[in-house]
């Protein structure tokens, strides 16, 4: 059966918009109907594609625009590269830093260790599509110091660990909006100062013990965190003041 031409043309735009920059105003409804021989209807619905997708943003009586999609990040444990993949994205990563460090106030007790042990420190810069996405700072203890040596550290560490025997089952998750360190901002292409959205996991083995502390600050434009909520059966009794 052949591909409606709407949907061609959207995949044929979706590789386009891939190459330009956020921001970039692509050619107007007739001049698109031109160039793939097609009705302006058959346009405006690959362009409906698109914006339903996160590609584009159609802003009326100003055109069409290059957007990025943003990615939801949703109530089950999935990892980076999983949530990537999931959405249609190819997920990637580059080693900034891998080193023995000495375990902070703040990363001890969340591995169980002393303050002042030594642990492994591991920083890399995510991607979506080539897109940075996040800046993730991961402590893990110095137990991993062999399943680390050799791994590739450019892909899941989760997929890393799992073929190691160590499979994340449970995570402790905080998050929250923090103004993003000079460094950070530039790192993830966004302004100084601008917003990100930090979210510290704790996660842990199928034992309960911690196996991972990762902080990963996100692209406030570019993530989002969603969550399905219930009213509890026995909600608390209202009282009069």
């Amino acid at each position: 059966m052949p591909t409606p031409k709407h949907v061609a043309i959207a995949n044929a735009l979706s590789a386009q918009t891939r190459e330009l920059p956020v921001g970039t105003r692509l050619p107007s409804e007739k001049e698109l109907a031109t160039q793939f021989r097609v009705s302006r209807m058959t346009v405006r619905q690959a362009l409906d594609a698109l914006a339903a997708d996160g590609r584009v943003e159609r802003v009326p009586s100003s055109g069409t625009f290059v957007s990025r999609p943003t990615v939801a990040m949703g109530p089950n444990l999935t990892s980076f590269s999983e949530d990537m993949r999931a959405r249609g994205l190819r997920p990637g990563a580059r080693l900034i830093a891998l080193q023995d460090v000495t375990a902070s106030p703040e990363v001890a007790p969340d591995l169980s260790v002393e303050t002042g042990s030594t642990v492994i420190r591991l920083e890399r810069l995510r991607f979506a599509d080539d897109d940075p996405m996040c800046l993730e700072e991961t402590h893990l203890p110095a137990r991993f110091q062999r399943v680390l040596d050799d791994a590739d550290l450019e892909g899941s560490l989760h997929e890393v660990l799992a073929k190691a025997g160590t499979v994340i089952a449970a995570a402790r998750r905080r998050v929250r909006a923090v103004p993003a360190p000079a460094r950070d901002a530039q790192l993830l292409g966004l302004p100084e100062h601008a917003p990100a959205l930090e979210i510290v996991d704790v996660f842990f083995d199928t034992n309960r013990r911690p196996v991972q502390r990762s902080r990963s600050r996100y692209r406030y434009d570019r993530y989002e965190v969603m969550s399905d909520l219930h009213r509890s059966a026995n909600p608390p009794m209202e009282t009069e003041s």
